[in-house]
């Protein structure tokens, strides 16, 4: 008998099925992967480390190469401090080099891209942790998996920024 896959996250109250909140419908249509032996997760950062102090209003790109094949499902922003879950200022556009196809009709502040939805907070040491922001459906990598992603700092002050990526990445030539 077979039985509806579940994905592990749906078990988090933070991304049950809200109305207005679409984290519920990628955690289903990525559910069937969660024991499907082809995927691995993998994460991806953008820029790279060292040059990911950005100057107070300036401008970092960073291309980046994903295995065609892969998905990318969610993407992670660092808090801008240890007591907040929210990212510092700043601008991004992605861009799907192989298909000429830009993520956002202009760059977005950090604000949307971020997910202000704390994932634990320790009193202690005044630290608290930020959840993934998912996809609304996941995006297949193509092509040549070749991204260009672009940063505008826009807080007037040097910042450290960096956008991570969630990718499940085929393992194997028999899972292409």
């Amino acid at each position: 008998m077979s039985t509806f896959p579940i994905s592990p996250l749906s078990l988090d109250g933070l991304t049950r099925d809200y109305w207005g909140a679409f984290d519920a419908a990628i955690i289903a249509q990525l559910a069937p992967l969660a024991e499907n032996t082809c995927y691995q997760p993998k994460i991806y950062r953008a820029p790279a480390l060292s040059d990911e102090l950005v100057a107070a209003y300036g401008y970092a790109s960073y291309g980046m190469k994903i295995t065609p094949g892969a998905i990318i499902y969610c993407y992670f922003l660092a808090p801008s401090s240890q007591t907040s879950d929210l990212p510092g200022a700043f601008n991004v556009q992605i861009r799907d080099e192989s298909l000429k196809h830009k993520w956002f009709d202009q760059p977005v502040p950090s604000y949307f891209l971020a997910n202000a939805k704390p994932t634990y907070l320790s009193v202690g040491q005044n630290v608290m942790g930020a959840a993934p922001n998912f996809l609304v459906a996941p995006y297949p990598v193509v092509g040549n998996g070749l991204f260009l992603v672009e940063i505008w700092e826009t807080s007037g002050a040097q910042q450290r920024i960096e956008v991570v990526f969630g990718v499940l990445e085929p393992i194997g030539e028999a899972c292409l």
